[in-house]
Formats: C-alpha cells, structure tokens, sequence
C-alpha cells in the first residue's frame, strides 16, 4: 500500500512539473522598466522598441523614469517590487546606488534584467541576467579609428583628445580603458586630454571649443573622441565655429565617435565623422525584451548577453543607415 501511494505521489509531481512546464508562458507578465531619461533619442528609442517587442509576447510594461536621479530609481524599484511585478528592467542611473534596492527586489523573488553597461563587481548575482552592447568593445573601435585616420591622411603622429560622458562609473570608463590601450599601437599618438562630459551635447561643444583654444599654442589637436555621437558631432560644430577644417586630409581635425545616432549617417557621408559604432538601442530593446519572454516560458538565458559592435565608417554606412535612423 506504501508503496502504491508513493508511486502514485511521484507521478502526481512529475505530472504537476510537466503541466507547470508547459503552460509556462510570458503572456500577461507585468514588467516595471526603470528606464534614465527618455529626452535623449538613445534612451527613448529603448524605451520604444523593449515596450513594442514586450507586447508582441503578450508581457504588459509600464515605465519609469528617473532623469539619472539614482535616489528616485531606488524609491521606483522600491515601488515595483511593491506592487508585486513579475520582472524589473533596469538601465542603472548609478551602478553602486541601485544595490540596495537591487538586494530587496532578490530578496522579493523578483528578478531583474540589467542593460546597457555592467553591474558593480561582486554583484552580479542579483540579477537575472545583463543585457549590452561590448562597451569595451566600442572603445577598440575608437582607438583603432584614430589610427587609421591619421595614418591614411599622411600623419604618423599627433595630439588626441576625448570628450567622454560620466567617469565616475557606467560605460564610459569601460569605453575609455579600451581607447587609450588602443592608442598605444602608436606612441606618437598623444593622449593629451580627457574631459568629462556627463553625455550632454552642449557641455561637450563648449568643452572642446575649450580645448581648441587651449592647444592652438601647442600644436593642436589632430584628432578628437567624442565617446557618444551627440558629442562628436557637438565637437564638428565647435571646430566648425572656431574656423577649423574637420575630415580625413592631412590638416584636418579627425573626429570620431561611439555609437549610431540619427545624425550620425549624415556626419560620416559628408566625411566630417570619421567613423561610429553599431551600439544600436532598438537592437538592445529587443533582445531584452527576447530574454525577459524567454525567462518567463521557462528557458535558462545566460547570465551575460552581449551585442557584438562593429564600426561604421564610409565603407559601410550604406548597410547601417536604417538602423542608424531610429
């Protein structure tokens, strides 16, 4: 009789496994999307394409925004595990500051998808997975571009500057690493510069207007990073108003970018951009979207998804202006 029952408990399990396994699905999931600041083209684009792929699975999203106010994502986090969502996506205003909450929202059951750049060492385990672009990866481009541009234009040398977004963490220190190793293939490329932008397009103009002005004395600068393509092409336009030549010749300023935003297509057919990269906000919308489905019909996704970069220059800006244009 014992042994009747047990069998009978055991199939009863399997079966409930089964059936569980089978109706998993991501239809009617809610899903809380922290998101930064949908002023800027980069993030509103994610926001648009994660919200339009979410609901072809069928999962319901309801955004938040902070404006990079780390305070107010960690009461929104707070928020979200609150109202009982069955997932968080989150791109961090801050990758320390978001821990804590982070550690609440484990410690709900609720798990939660990091994009964009990585989390602080030693926490990855409190999240389901990180979904980005290789931000190091996108700092190689940048380096070898300013190589290969001052090379092709006849200069074996020359003073380089970069405009970066936010050094005190994030993506732009993993950007930033990989440019200057990147620059070391010639050591008579200078790095003469780094300054800290925050990512905004005005501060950067004025900064590299700065910058112009600073070296005229010394040489000039031969070549610039603005390590987004607001800031690179916000750098164009402030050597254009100082009366500076931008393009690939010989006494031209040689700028380069990032990632691929819609004015981006333009600035490199005209030659003033010497070249981007395919850090592209509707493919990471996706496939965040795609991880956060796949999670919810029950499939293991890996604990690191990265979007391979390539650069985009005038060999193939033809292949990259549509997703270009988002």
């Amino acid at each position: 009789m014992l042994r009747k029952f047990v069998s009978f408990t055991a199939a009863a399990v399997l079966f409930a496994a089964a059936t569980t396994a089978a109706s998993a699905s991501p239809e009617g999931k809610k899903i809380a999307h922290l998101t930064l600041s949908i002023q800027q083209e980069y993030i509103a684009s994610l926001v648009k394409s994660f919200e339009e792929a979410a609901k072809k699975s069928g999962m319901q999203v309801t955004t938040f925004v902070n404006n990079f106010n780390s305070a107010l994502q960690a009461q929104q986090m707070d928020d979200a595990i609150a109202r009982k969502f069955d997932m968080i996506v989150l791109e961090p205003a801050s990758d320390n500051g978001i821990v804590p909450a982070a550690t609440r929202a484990r410690q709900a059951g609720i798990p939660v998808l990091y994009l964009i750049g990585q989390p602080k060492p030693g926490t990855e385990d409190l999240y389901l997975s990180n979904v980005g672009d290789d931000q190091p990866g996108l700092g190689d481009i940048a380096g070898a571009s300013i190589l290969k541009g001052l090379k092709e234009s006849g200069r074996d040398g020359g003073n380089v500057a970069a405009i970066t977004g936010s050094l005190q963490e994030g993506v732009a220190p993993l950007r930033l690493e990989r440019f200057k190793e990147a620059l070391k293939a010639n050591p008579k490329v200078k790095l003469v510069a780094i300054e800290d932008a925050s990512w905004d397009t005005v501060k950067s103009q004025t900064i590299a207007s700065q910058l112009f002005a600073r070296f005229a004395g010394q040489g000039g600068l031969q070549g610039v990073y603005g390590m987004a393509d607001n800031q690179a092409i916000a750098i164009i336009n402030a050597a254009e108003a100082a009366g500076m030549s931008v393009g690939s010749g010989p006494k031209d300023l040689l700028v380069v970018g990032s990632n691929c935003v819609p004015k981006t297509v333009a600035a490199i057919r005209s030659g003033k951009l010497y070249s981007s990269g395919t850090q592209l906000p509707t493919f990471l919308g996706q496939r965040a979207a795609e991880a956060a489905a796949d999670h919810f019909s029950g499939k293991t996704i890996p604990k690191l998804i990265r979007l391979p970069v390539e650069v985009i220059d005038k060999s193939n800006i033809d292949k990259w202006a549509a997703a270009c244009s988002y």
